[in-house]
């Protein structure tokens, strides 16, 4: 809690300073107050670079041009949110762009290794060759159970039994 305290204090006591500086620079100040603002400028260093900081500003105010047509709200409030929208507008350009250009790149790499690549991935694929198919609807290889009148009834049988009775 106090370090809040001492803070606000800091910056009350630097809000001060500044105003005291400024009323010194627009000949404002009383000279009881030109006395004390003299005085820190010879001891305070930091004070001391405030003031050249200051007075070269206020040296550089009347040399600034004033623009000389005047510009309605809306077209001023336009140009500022164009500036601001500007660098979103070049990325999403970049990136877009780049986008498409992989897209691009990957749609040609895929279309030249479908027609005229030695891509054996593709040549399996095409192949006629047949596959053997075997079924066996005769000999299951589970018993399937047949339902009767008097109840559930399991056949006995097996792919090896059956092999037999066919031999």
């Amino acid at each position: 809690m106090t370090d809040n305290h001492d803070d606000r204090q800091t910056a009350t006591a630097s809000a001060a300073r500044f105003e005291l500086l400024s009323a010194y620079l627009d000949d404002e100040a009383t000279p009881s107050e030109r006395y004390e603002v003299e005085a820190l400028l010879e001891s305070d260093e930091l004070f001391a670079g405030q003031y050249r900081q200051m007075l070269r500003i206020q040296q550089s105010l009347p040399a600034m041009s004033v623009p000389s047509t005047r510009q309605s709200p809306e077209a001023l409030a336009a140009a500022v949110f164009g500036e601001i929208d500007r660098p979103r507008k070049r990325n999403l350009a970049i990136f877009g762009g780049g986008a498409i250009v992989a897209g691009l790149v990957s749609l040609v790499a895929g279309l030249t290794g479908l027609f005229g690549g030695d891509n054996t991935q593709l040549q399996f694929a095409f192949k006629n060759t047949p596959a053997p198919l075997m079924v066996a609807l005769n000999d299951p290889i589970l018993s399937i159970p047949v339902k009767s009148e008097t109840g559930v009834k399991v056949p006995v049988s097996s792919p090896s039994v059956n092999a037999e009775e066919v031999n």
